[in-house]
């Protein structure tokens, strides 16, 4: 089957907009495009789309603002996405569709197996890479052209499981349950040593196939531990919200931690109110508390109405790596992903979050990871409540 026959599928079904951006298509020679390659459909898609509104809103700012120059040649931005559908045919659909087709040199992916398919494309054609994935394989030296965008297992574990150990001294148990993708038992590689080392007993660690929407059985394997603590790292909304409110029918108490959870509002849609009280997240951002401003809260206020979410640390992804690259793009003067894959440990970006740099040795061996703060939150009445705020260290 031909890289063309590949794309039309995905063409058919992806070609809509999100937020005023176009899903699809190619751009005019002046325009520097960022391809998004994103769940837009199933359990993923609130993250997906939020995460193409939120690069459309940096693109529409960075335009306002004059645009790109190099070399005295003013250049303006755009975000181009197509649906991966989270899986490894999907993602790699759309990798030969942005580059192949599209001629888009600079991509955003994510979930685990949608970069896997990507990355083998990106490094040997000299394209550069912003990594949305939650686990380690696709980050290092070996990759020369990938870059994170967010924080993962590796920046919020330590810090959630910091926390529940100071607030929860009384707990040593600990169960897990994951998707099982390449996502899910990468996380779970990760997250479980880190458990361990911090003195607690992992009881059993379980996985669950992407697209279950039954979980009574799974919540009931769960319950029958009577762990003092349930870790949930990889489910995205709707399933963690099924999750949850099976738990709560059985009676089950304890701490309970969404580590890839994103905003109240998506979870409760499928847990009720009461199943989701008291329960923490890693990626949610408490934006009405004081570590944000005005300007922010009202993006994520915008972003809520557009798509049904507020800015959490997945959606502003979207908007980080459209401001990475253009840093990049600056510093280094040229278009080259080689050269801008060579300025960007070096530079400073506008991040929603503020200016930010970039660390990471320590965690994979080279500097592709955006210093960005990790917040605790917890659900508490159906709001997100600010428990800690953890700075990464850029070592």
């Amino acid at each position: 089957m031909s890289r063309q026959m590949m794309a039309k599928p995905l063409l058919g079904a992806a070609a809509l907009m999100v937020g005023g951006l176009l899903i699809g298509g190619a751009g005019p020679a002046d325009t520097i495009r960022l391809g998004l390659s994103l769940p837009l459909s199933g359990g993923g898609a609130i993250w997906g789309k939020g995460t193409a509104w939120m690069c459309d809103k940096a693109a529409a700012q960075i335009n306002k603002a004059g645009g790109v120059n190099v070399q005295g040649k003013v250049y303006k931005v755009a975000c181009v996405a197509y649906d991966n559908k989270y899986t490894a045919a999907g993602g790699a659909s759309v990798a030969h569709t942005l580059l192949d087709r599209d001629g888009i040199k600079y991509v955003l992916a994510m979930g685990t197996a949608p970069i896997l398919a990507t990355q083998s494309l990106t490094e040997r054609q000299g394209d550069l890479l912003f990594n949305l994935s939650w686990g380690k394989a696709t980050k290092g030296p070996k990759f020369p052209l990938t870059f994170d965008v967010f924080n993962s297992p590796a920046e919020i574990g330590p810090a959630i499981i910091k926390f529940i150990a100071k607030t929860y001294s009384s707990a040593k148990t600990v169960v897990m349950l994951n998707v099982d993708d390449a996502t899910g038992r990468e996380t779970e590689a990760i997250m479980r040593p880190m458990w361990k080392k911090a003195g607690y007993r992992v009881l059993a660690s379980m996985f669950y196939e992407r697209g279950t929407t039954e979980f009574q059985p799974t919540a009931l394997r769960l319950a029958s531990y009577k762990a003092d603590i349930i870790d949930l790292p990889t489910l995205p909304p709707p399933d963690a919200g099924k999750v949850l409110k099976d738990l709560q029918t059985l009676g089950v108490k304890g701490v309970k931690i969404l580590d890839d959870g994103t905003s109240a509002s998506a979870v409760e849609a499928t847990s009720g109110r009461s199943a989701l009280d008291g329960v923490y997240m890693g990626a949610a951002i408490p934006i009405d508390g004081p570590s944000f401003d005005a300007r922010q809260r009202a993006i994520s206020k915008e972003a809520k109405a557009a798509f049904g979410d507020p800015v959490n640390l997945v959606n502003i992804s979207g908007y980080d790596a459209m401001q990475e690259l253009v840093a990049g793009i600056e510093k280094a003067q040229s278009l080259n992903p080689h050269a801008i894959a060579k300025a960007l440990p070096t530079v400073h970006f506008k991040s929603f979050y503020g200016d930010v740099g970039f660390g990471g040795a320590a965690a994979y061996g080279v500097n592709i990871q955006p210093l960005l703060p990790v917040y605790v939150t917890q659900v508490v009445n159906g709001k997100l409540v600010d428990r800690a705020k953890v700075a990464v260290s850029g070592k």
